[in-house]
């Protein structure tokens, strides 16, 4: 007998009463048609990452101030190389205005779904070092935001129940270059700065004109991206994570005593900072 495929309309033949498409493929195609229209009617969960510095502190103004809604879960992860100033300002100002409006900050350990490596499996060095390469200073490439962040907090996201996410990022105007789409149909990434228009100059008002204090500019207290101010600002301020920074180091140098964590490719306690 001839039957019309009822996903691209040509005709064939078969033998089976019930069947309904020509291929394979027209039939695959309709089964995961099928299965994404059902993911579309499950529920969209809002989940907010905070990272604890300028752009984050302003997402969380704006919520506070009913400007941005509330999101159904936020979180920000720990993975285990924070700097002591983030966290200060997180348990002291952002964490006690959340709970204000009754909405919780999760802190999710990244030890507790991945892991903080500084070599991943095949033996590179996942932060963006330096070292000198056939006569070059060169940059790696950074990989351990991925690997420390963003798959911990998914694998989270994941453990809650959660089918389909709607995740904010504190990303401003000024860093458009770092938006980028999401890999997963399940996973939408979202940007309120950048729909907002605000830059980070534009966040910092915002923070002070609510009454909150500046918070620190975020990053890991080992990241080699990190400016000579910063660097001697841990130095000055925070000597336990400065000391941590120089042990880290030395860690990488068992492996390799050609990477350094700073541009001048020399040893932390070695660096003289230029103010």
């Amino acid at each position: 007998m001839f039957k019309v495929c009822k996903y691209c309309g040509e005709k064939f033949e078969t033998n089976r009463s019930k069947r309904e498409y020509c291929s394979h493929s027209c039939a695959n195609t309709i089964i995961a048609r099928d299965r994404e229209n059902i993911k579309v009617l499950e529920p969209l969960t809002t989940v907010w990452s905070c990272g604890g510095g300028v752009q984050s502190t302003a997402i969380a103004v704006l919520i506070c101030q009913g400007k941005l809604p509330k999101p159904d879960y936020a979180i920000m992860t720990d993975c285990g190389w924070e700097k002591s100033a983030t966290w200060e300002y997180v348990y002291g100002v952002i964490i006690p205005k959340l709970r204000s409006i009754d909405l919780n900050l999760h802190i999710i350990k990244t030890i507790d779904y991945s892991h903080n490596d500084l070599f991943d499996k095949s033996g590179h060095l996942v932060l963006p070092a330096y070292k000198y390469i056939n006569g070059k200073a060169v940059r790696f490439n950074t990989h351990c935001n991925d690997a420390w962040k963003v798959k911990p907090a998914k694998r989270w996201i994941r453990e809650q129940g959660i089918q389909r996410c709607e995740n904010w990022l504190g990303i401003s105007v000024n860093e458009f270059k770092r938006v980028k789409e999401s890999n997963h149909k399940w996973f939408i990434k979202r940007y309120p700065l950048i729909e907002m228009g605000l830059t980070r100059e534009d966040c910092l008002f915002l923070i002070g004109k609510s009454g909150w204090p500046k918070p620190p500019r975020t990053s890991c207290y080992i990241c080699p991206q990190q400016d000579d101010a910063t660097w001697l600002s841990i130095k000055l301020k925070y000597p336990d994570d400065w000391i941590r920074a120089i042990e880290v180091e030395q860690q990488i140098h068992i492996k390799d005593p050609e990477i350094f964590l700073h541009r001048s490719l020399k040893p932390l306690d070695q660096v003289v900072f230029n103010r």
